[in-house]
């Protein structure tokens, strides 16, 4: 994702939600906290657990038969609080089996860091990057997956993430932890009150908006006001449109430039938003509301029925428990979630997503051992098992029932029946358009003083020469 916006969108999620814990946004990111959390693994009270790895004893060949036990395999990213807490607990099982050890160190600052640590030589072992780009930036300074991993990615993963940081032949990344984005929260006590069913196609979720006003509810809680972020909300609405109105191929010929930002297929997108939030009656305060209303409270009234559904991350339970410590999420709590469906049965079940990327900055046999385990499925099983900071694994051999949590195995179970996914596409823009213009531009076409036609003009202007 781009740097800029996943530091803002995280920034002004961590202030929302710091009460209750930390989860990585939607396209949310840090720039507000320079907080740092660094432990070794198994230590600092950390959770732990005796998931799937083995309990062989310390010592144990790691992976190409080299005998790793008393190193030290040093990992950065931008997780902290009890996200951080999930990854000392995942690494549990590889220390028992290695005799190795894993010192985390995390910082909402990470991304920025790691720039400044490749120019000086000074990188640690393992990097979680959020951003594909900026892991092709450093593409110089990593080590790339071995082969033997490689295979298993393709075996394990959608194939779609290994695309995204992939140069010259070479996988850079693993998929560490996803970001599940293709969702609409609702209050499952609120449909069940008006009869409401789930939707399932999208003729289905239009005609449930249109009997929601007809029963004078209001069908949509939406706020895209996020700080020097405002408009990301928005973005991700249309992403989710145009994957699902056009199709993975021509969202990634928009995302990639390949078709201008004002093609009518990007204006049809748009106005299909417009229909959506315009009209009144169908959002919370009406059109003139959305720029002003604080994405982190926007879907709130969900509480009190002031509303009825919100397209949102999974993050977004993090904002719900802060407003309310003892809410209950899940099918059957106060909160739940429901796939954004398709529009068009050709495309499969189209989904959007962020997440992390575990990328190697060296060969020593601690680090490619450490990097071969957070390929598998018992890396994701011991964080899952940790139940700590809204962990999804877009692993496809993990089980959603064994998620702990009600709501989380709800939302397992979408990521690993998603597919194709794509990366959050303004992320992938260039800053001075997605997090740039896009924003910008979109929040004026949101708020009236743009036209449709003159928003995706201005984007277009804006997009840097190749």
């Amino acid at each position: 994702m781009r740097e800029t916006s996943r530091n803002l969108r995280r920034g002004m999620f961590a202030g929302a939600a710091a009460v209750a814990m930390l989860l990585a946004a939607c396209g949310s990111s840090g720039g507000g906290s320079s907080s740092n959390t660094t432990a070794a693994a198994g230590g600092g009270g950390a959770a732990t657990t005796a998931a799937a790895g083995g309990s062989a004893a310390p010592g144990t060949a790691a992976a190409g038969g080299a005998d790793i036990k008393g190193k030290t395999v040093k990992v950065s990213g931008s997780e902290i609080g009890s996200e951080a807490d999930g990854v000392i607990a995942a690494f549990k099982p590889f220390e028992d089996k290695t005799g190795a050890k894993v010192q985390f160190s995390g910082s909402r600052d990470f991304e920025t860091q790691v720039r400044v640590s490749a120019e000086g030589g000074n990188l640690p072992d393992i990097g979680f990057f959020a951003q594909p780009g900026l892991i092709k930036d450093l593409a110089s300074h990593i080590t790339p997956v071995q082969s033997d991993v490689e295979t298993k990615i393709g075996q394990d993963y959608d194939p779609y993430y290994n695309q995204l940081v992939t140069v010259g032949g070479k996988t850079l990344g693993i998929p560490e932890k996803a970001d599940l984005k293709s969702l609409v929260w609702y209050s499952p006590s609120a449909f069940k009150a008006g009869g409401y069913q789930i939707p399932q196609t999208w003729d289905e979720l239009t005609a449930l908006q249109t009997k929601m006003k007809a029963d004078g509810k209001t069908p949509w809680c939406v706020g895209i006001e996020s700080g020097d972020a405002t408009g990301w909300p928005f973005t991700d609405w249309m992403e989710d449109i145009m994957l699902r109105k056009y199709g993975p191929d021509v969202y990634d010929q928009w995302v990639a430039h390949k078709i201008p930002f004002n093609d009518p297929k990007v204006k049809d997108v748009a106005q299909m938003v417009g229909d959506i939030w315009f009209p009144d009656g169908n959002v919370l305060g009406g059109r003139a509301s959305i720029a002003s209303t604080g994405f982190g409270n926007a879907g709130l009234p969900i509480l009190d029925n002031k509303c009825m559904m919100m397209r949102q991350g999974n993050f977004y339970g993090a904002n719900l428990k802060t407003a309310k410590p003892d809410v209950k999420l899940g099918p059957d709590g106060d909160a739940s979630v429901f796939y954004l469906p398709t529009i068009s049965d050709q495309f499969g079940k189209v989904t959007l997503v962020a997440g992390n990327y575990a990328v190697a900055f060296n060969n020593k046999p601690e680090t490619l051992a450490a990097m071969s385990y957070i390929e598998s499925a018992d890396y994701a099983n011991a964080r899952i098992a940790a139940n700590k900071g809204g962990f999804l694994s877009p692993n496809k051999n993990t089980d959603p029932k064994s998620y702990p949590d009600p709501l989380d195995q709800v939302m397992a179970a979408i990521l690993i029946a998603a597919h194709p996914v794509r990366f959050d596409g303004s992320d992938q823009m260039p800053g001075a358009v997605g997090s740039g213009t896009f924003w910008k531009d979109g929040t004026n076409y949101v708020n009236g003083t743009e036209n449709v036609d003159t928003f995706l003009n201005n984007v277009e202007k804006s997009w840097p020469a190749s």
